[in-house]
Parts: C-alpha cells; structure tokens; sequence
C-alpha cells in the first residue's frame, strides 16, 4: 500500500495538518521541521494524491486548448507552446478539435467544464462571446473580444494584411486579388480591410471580384483561385488568409504554368513550417505562433493562480512579413 500523510506524521510523531502544510508549501511549520517532512516524504516514497489534492484545492491542474482545426499546422505550433509552457508550471493540457464548427465548440466547452478543468484557451468563431463568460471559468482567447470578463490574444490583422498588400505593389505586381474564408468572421474582417487600405494608399482601385472566399484549407485555395481565373479579370497576385490557402493557390498556379514569383506573387499568412521548406519558400506574413501560445498559457494560468491580482488583459501581438522566393521585384 502507497504511504500517506499519516505514515509520515506517525514515523516523525507530529500531526497529519503540520506534515500538510509542510507538504503543500503553507506556513506555520519552521525551515528544519518542512526539511525532516520532505526527507521523510522521500524516504517512505509518498506521491502526493493529484485528484485528492486538487478536491482541497478545488483545482484540477488541467486547462483545455480548443482549437478548430489540428488539420492545421499553425494551431499545433501554437499548442506545443501552450502545452510546454503549462507543464513548466505544473498544469496538464488537454486538446480539443472543433472542426469549424460552433455546436461541436458548445459540446467541447460543456465536456471540459463537466471534467473540472481550471481554465479554457479557445480560437472561437461566435459573434457574442457571453456563453464563455457565463462558464464561471477563466477564458483566454486567441482573437479580440469586446467582453471585459474575457482575456484574448491576437496579432494585429490589419496591420499584416496591409503589409502583404503594399509588399506586392512595390514588387511591381498589377493587379492584386485576395482569398479568404467566412469561417473566422473577425479574421477575416481584419485582413481583408488591411488589403483594401493598402490599395486605397497607393492610388489602387479594390475590386469585389477579385476577392474569392472559401475555406482554410489547399483544396480551397485551389478552387478559389479558379474561380477567380473564371471572373476573366486579369491578376497577377494573390494575398492569402493564411498559408494553407496559398499553398492550394500555389499548386493550381503551377499547373496552369504561371511562373512563380515573374509572373505571379503569391503571399500567406501565418508562416507555418510548410512555407519555409525548400520547395516551397512562401513570402508569408509570421505570426509569433510560440509568443501566442506561451502568453496564452500564463495569463490563464495566473488568472487561475491568482484572480485577485490579475485583470483580464487584451493583447496584441505584431506580425511580420517574412521575403521567400513566391515574390520578386520586377523589372518593367
């Protein structure tokens, strides 16, 4: 049988509430007595009991990381920050895939409050962002939220979005249509003005036909970018919502023989690591995807450790254009 707390208070003649605090990091026991506890604790190998010390404390320990798509390699880079950054401080992470869908968010959500975990980070898509206040749970998530009951990280859109658009008519690129999805509303809103704005600033008409919208995903991308070739309105660039698009625009340009990047720039979004191999080298604009994950991580894990002391915090982090070989400046 597994040694208890009793079995330490007895082999050192002092009672089960002195060997607690000492075990727990409480005050009231002196220096040499914690140190003969944590000996004696080492010595009769005592494991403190998780669950039982997470009923005391009314923590599990454990926060949830929901996300809608794992499919994608920018969420995993994200949770592998998130999850390295709990484990350093003593939290398990649990990950969720809602597939883009809001009832399957509902029914994850529901699933991790019943299990009792400490805290939720969550990419959610729903416009009213009450039914995450009302979970009684800390909240953290990866897009803005007007709600001060709410903590949220994000990358300035616009400002990303912006730089993509402008990079491409310093390059020399005419004509400059934009992919994106109607599956992230706020994602999209965001970029999607950066691209008009940086239009607008160097004297370029925005054209609603050249903007296709579909999913987040190569398959996407690639109809996307046919039906834009089927509008017959010439292009000659594309900013895409993020990378997973622009490798999908990547490949049905090739097919049609476009040369990349003389006669055709390509830009995505995000910098996964699928844009910086050898045969592909995306121009993409990088989000800080482990700067993301780490910040989410401890801000939820102070607002568990400490709800006093810490406030809800709004973050936004900047993106940066990152140059591969999908652009070129070109001679005219």
């Amino acid at each position: 049988m597994a040694p208890t707390i009793k079995d330490i208070a007895q082999a050192l003649g002092i009672t089960h509430s002195t060997v607690s605090r000492a075990l727990n990091g409480r005050e009231g026991v002196s220096p040499k007595l914690r140190q003969s506890i944590l000996e004696t604790a080492e010595e009769l190998g005592y494991t403190p009991n998780a669950i039982a010390r997470g009923l005391v404390n009314r923590q599990s320990k454990t926060i949830a990381f929901i996300v809608p798509d794992f499919a994608n390699p920018f969420f995993v880079e994200i949770a592998r920050a998130v999850n390295s950054t709990a484990s350093a401080r003593g939290f398990k992470t649990i990950l969720c895939d809602t597939q883009w869908s809001h009832q399957e968010e509902l029914k994850q959500i529901k699933m991790m409050s019943e299990n009792r975990v400490d805290g939720i980070i969550i990419k959610s898509f729903g416009e009213d962002d009450s039914y995450l206040v009302n979970l009684g749970l800390p909240v953290v998530k990866l897009n803005p939220t007007a709600d001060p009951g709410l903590s949220s990280i994000d990358i300035d859109n616009h400002a990303g979005a912006f730089a993509a658009t402008e990079y491409l008519i310093q390059c020399g690129y005419e004509q400059i249509a934009y992919i994106g999805s109607l599956l992230d509303p706020q994602t999209l809103q965001g970029r999607i003005d950066g691209y008009r704005q940086a239009l607008r600033a160097h004297g370029r008409l925005y054209d609603p036909r050249l903007v296709a919208l579909g999913e987040y995903s190569l398959e996407s991308g690639s109809r996307c970018y046919q039906d834009l070739l089927a509008t017959g309105i010439p292009f000659d660039a594309v900013v895409c919502e993020n990378d997973m698009i622009a490798l999908g625009v990547y490949t049905s340009a090739l097919h049609d023989q476009r040369e990349i990047p003389a006669q055709f720039g390509l830009i995505g979004f995000d910098d996964i690591f699928i844009a910086g191999l050898p045969m592909t080298q995306l121009t993409t604009i990088a989000q800080p995807k482990f700067q993301i994950g780490e910040s989410a991580a401890n801000l939820l894990i102070d607002l568990i450790v400490d709800p006093v002391q810490t406030k809800n915090q709004s973050i936004i982090l900047n993106p940066e254009l990152v140059v591969r070989s999908t652009t070129r400046k070109l001679v005219k």
